[in-house]
């Protein structure tokens, strides 16, 4: 059943096949060329801390904060490296999708500029050691601790406190960026709303048959989010004078469409999160049939 929970299977053991699976998956991929894994590499990572969130009331603090810390530091040197891609693609996107986005000079020397930056990071990254071999030897060692993960408690409770708070967790983060929409705000909901995606996903098996649904809602927002977050990152760098991407006057077409491009893409996440979070924390688990 891949990333999803059994509703035959007891909890500890379904925690355990489930992290396993991501793990062997995550060193699979790791075997491969640099530049094709990276992402999929982090995907396995944040569906493990995802995993260590929901499963968190039964594993304990100390547990969760030890593994949450070790594929969280794993993945932070393939992240530099996927976020400079994203730039690219998030540019690529922003020009494709504009009538006029600017000078077409000005267009082409910023494309340049950001592929150049991605390739110099790269290089930095994966000549200063091997990320990929630190990051396999450290989900390695993860691996082999997991047959002693112990959950403890009911399991019906533990999946219930998870819930919970996770969604606590991203209806706090909503209200804030909806109230300031600023980058860290908007960062923080993304990073809580796409803990609700992953979570979802894992109990859609054993939940209502509109779980899936409502898994959907959460990708997209996050999503949404996520591209917002690719286009905040650019703006940074654009707009850095220092950055050797073009003069004020050259970059100011291409920043004019990135912040309206924003504006639509917060108005659209915002108007779903409306949705994603309309219920109380306690209302959303029974939702979700977790509630006794």
């Amino acid at each position: 059943m891949g990333f999803q929970l059994k509703s035959e299977e007891p909890l500890e053991r379904g925690f355990r096949r489930i992290v396993k699976d991501q793990i062997d998956k995550a060193l699979g991929d790791l075997n491969g060329p640099s530049d094709e894994v990276v992402h999929e590499v982090r995907k396995r990572f944040k569906r493990v801390r995802a995993v260590l969130r929901l499963a968190r009331p039964g594993l304990g603090r100390k547990l969760y904060e030890r593994e949450n810390a070790r594929f969280r530091d794993a993945a932070r040197p393939l992240s530099e490296v996927r976020d400079a891609e994203a730039l690219v693609e998030a540019f690529d996107a922003l020009v494709g999708s504009s009538v006029d986005p600017g000078p077409c000079q000005s267009v082409e020397a910023i494309r340049r500029a950001l592929a150049a930056r991605k390739e110099d990071l790269s290089r930095r990254v994966f000549g200063e050691g091997n990320p990929l071999e630190s990051a396999a030897s450290a989900v390695a060692e993860a691996r082999r601790g997991v047959k002693r993960w112990k959950v403890a408690g009911d399991g019906r409770d533990v999946l219930e406190a998870g819930l919970k708070r996770i969604y606590r967790r991203g209806s706090r983060a909503f209200r804030e960026a909806t109230a300031s929409p600023s980058d860290e705000h908007l960062h923080e909901w993304r990073k809580r709303v796409k803990d609700l995606w992953h979570v979802l996903e894992l109990l859609r098996s054993i939940g209502p048959d509109d779980l899936r649904g409502r898994a959907e809602e959460a990708h997209q927002v996050a999503d949404l989010l996520g591209d917002d977050h690719d286009l905040a990152v650019l703006r940074l760098a654009i707009a850095d004078p220092d950055a050797g991407f073009g003069t004020e006057s050259e970059v100011a077409p291409i920043l004019a469409r990135l912040d309206r491009r924003r504006s639509e893409i917060q108005a659209e996440a915002i108007s779903l999160g409306r949705s994603v979070y309309a219920r109380k924390p306690g209302a959303f688990v029974e939702l979700a049939g977790l509630s006794r």
